[in-house]
């Protein structure tokens, strides 16, 4: 698959809500197949988080089509001074590391694809088109443990284990993630 047959469409805060039932959440139920059972990725839990989401500052979502047809999503939102991302941390890192200003880390929230799209470069090019034009030092995201397809996407593409985080209570523990931004051209190619 070329990613040159990919367009993208990006949308702030106030776009958000005129694709969320029609492109977002479908999206996110034909990507998750395989949780959406379980109540915390339950597609009524995952709207909740988004419209959380879209509420802080410099949120951003890339939608990739081909052929007019949404085949992923991906995206995320500036980490404010007063954010309570860190908080979940279940292992020490160093002093320093959990401070936010609210722009120093950019929290990748979600990277999807559709399965008959999976492995042909679709997640690579959403994941450089989101992160390409970001001003922050760094990003962060959070990778199921037993998600081995991100886990070896993610430390191909550049991005550092930190260390483990419970984003809420009722959720599973995950591993943290870190990049340094702007991505660097080695980084950006690595497939």
């Amino acid at each position: 698959m070329d990613a040159l047959d990919l367009t993208f469409t990006r949308h702030d805060p106030a776009g958000i809500e005129r694709i969320l039932d029609a492109v977002v959440v479908p999206l996110y139920e034909a990507t998750h197949a395989d949780v959406i059972d379980d109540p915390f990725y339950s597609a009524a839990r995952f709207a909740e988080r988004v419209r959380g989401y879209v509420r802080a500052p410099g949120f951003e979502i890339v939608v990739a089509y081909l052929d007019g047809t949404p085949v992923g999503q991906a995206f995320g939102y500036a980490l404010p001074a007063t954010s309570r991302w860190w908080e979940g941390l279940t292992t020490p890192v160093p002093d320093g590391f959990t401070v936010e200003t609210g722009s120093r880390t950019f929290a990748f929230n979600e990277l999807m694809v559709l399965p008959e799209w999976q492995g042909k470069g679709v997640a690579h090019a959403l994941h450089d088109e989101l992160l390409g034009g970001r001003k922050e030092e760094r990003a962060t995201l959070l990778v199921r443990e037993d998600n081995e397809a991100a886990q070896t996407a993610y430390a191909r593409w550049g991005w550092k284990k930190v260390g483990k985080l419970r984003p809420y209570p009722d959720a599973p523990h995950h591993d943290a993630l870190v990049i340094g931004l702007p991505l660097t051209r080695a980084a950006s190619r690595a497939r």
